[in-house]
């Protein structure tokens, strides 16, 4: 395997960047939002979202899983998935 050792200046280290929101502004709740519609649309049905919370790996959902608890995650999938033909979601 081939190993670089990054420059301090290197254009493909990976950076964050946070910025302020206003009061009031659910910025986790959106991001969950956003993850659960986000496997849906690519096929995933409702218990295999909820593993992919569950596990530590995809951090970004296991994180909201930690700050919001399974209650609040699982009622967001039914949320998304309310009104989906049931023999859609049987198939995730």
């Amino acid at each position: 395997m081939i190993e670089k050792n990054f420059e301090h200046d290197d254009p493909y280290a990976l950076v964050g960047q946070g910025f302020p929101c206003p009061a009031g502004f659910d910025s986790v709740g959106l991001m969950a939002r956003s993850f659960v519609e986000e496997y849906a649309m690519i096929g995933f049905g409702p218990k295999h979202i909820m593993r992919l919370f569950k596990t530590p790996y995809y951090q970004g959902p296991h994180g909201v899983l930690a700050a919001r608890g399974e209650n609040y995650v699982q009622n967001l999938i039914q949320e998304v998935f309310a009104g989906i033909d049931d023999e859609v979601i049987a198939h995730g």
